[in-house]
């Protein structure tokens, strides 16, 4: 079953928290972690996922991290 976005957002953010990170992801992990996340998650497109994936992590970073 595809979930929502607000679904994957907000499954992201929980991933995310999960790590207890303690600063924001460099380039590469951050690659990666969108990678991972657009595996687990459905969508429609790869390229959708990553892309949405990265937007919602550096926007929980920049709340949470800096």
């Amino acid at each position: 079953m595809m979930m929502t976005k607000e679904e994957a957002k907000v499954a992201v953010h929980a991933e995310l928290r999960s790590r207890k990170l303690t600063k924001p992801l460099g380039s590469a992990d951050l690659l990666i972690f969108c990678k991972e996340m657009g595996k687990r998650l459905e969508f429609r497109t790869q390229t959708e996922a990553q892309s949405d994936i990265k937007a919602w992590t550096e926007k929980w970073e920049a709340l949470w991290l800096r």
